[in-house]
């Protein structure tokens, strides 16, 4: 989740969670109940708990396997932009890195992650930043940062890579919505989206928000001052998409999945 604003100072909230998880499988329950109805992600609670459905567990373990994180991730230090619930957060903790990770949450939101994190018995450090802050002054610089589901969100795109650019010293993993038009596929192209604080004041159908194409996803990193990008997975069912983007006359959308390096 990203803010529209860039330059204003940010409201950082650092936290490290605390060792002792007093939840007993009931209250566990209750909790995940009071804290729903809908939870953003299926996080693992234990006590044969989870917080999402079957049906998104698998979605997750999809998103996992086609973001290719390394499985060892021991001494690296990670960053998770858009953490929301702490999923991937949590997992790249669970791989060994030490974890900084950062989002706005608004108060409810940050509560289901606070819970998270103490249920989890968690050792990450988290600040409430926007993604258009990213400072390396105050986080520090990073061996992995992963953003995901995030850069569609942006009022101005170019400038959050420009600052996850800054606070990476190894690698990028983008996960992102790609545009699917009809025509000039090949084209650094993107939707014009005014942010979410602008698009949730007006009645305006958004529809994909900021989808770019994947040669615009790879401009801009080069751009951003990336020396190298892969795109690890590209959006399924493509051609079907255009055809529809030709039949209907408004552009398909796909995620995509592109690594970035210093």
């Amino acid at each position: 989740m990203t803010q529209d604003s860039v330059g204003q100072h940010p409201q950082v909230v650092q936290h490290v969670a605390g060792q002792d998880n007093p939840f007993d499988t009931e209250r566990l329950k209750s909790e995940v109940v009071r804290l729903g109805p809908q939870w953003h992600s299926p996080v693992d609670l234990g006590q044969g708990i989870n917080t999402g459905s079957v049906k998104l567990q698998k979605r997750f373990a999809r998103r996992l396997r086609l973001f290719q994180i390394p499985q060892d991730l021991t001494g690296k230090r990670v960053l998770d932009i858009g953490t929301w619930d702490g999923f991937f957060a949590l997992e790249m903790e669970r791989r060994g890195a030490e974890v900084v990770a950062v989002d706005i949450w608004d108060e409810f939101e940050y509560e289901k992650f606070k819970f998270v994190m103490k249920v989890r018995n968690s050792g990450i450090r988290h600040f409430r930043m926007d993604v258009h802050d990213l400072c390396p002054d105050v986080l520090g610089k990073f061996d992995l940062v992963l953003c995901a589901g995030v850069l569609y969100h942006c009022r101005y795109p170019l400038v959050a890579l420009e600052k996850i650019r800054g606070v990476t010293q190894g690698q990028l993993i983008l996960e992102t919505v790609t545009l699917i038009p009809a025509f000039h596929r090949n084209v650094p192209m993107i939707m014009f989206f005014p942010g979410d604080e602008e698009a949730m004041d007006t009645n305006w159908p958004w529809g994909i928000a900021g989808a770019a194409t994947l040669p615009w996803i790879n401009c801009a990193l080069q751009s951003a001052g990336f020396a190298r990008v892969e795109h690890v997975y590209r959006p399924s069912f493509s051609a079907w998409k255009g055809l529809q983007a030709m039949v209907t006359n408004n552009p398909a959308r796909g995620r995509s999945v592109t690594h970035a390096f210093v």
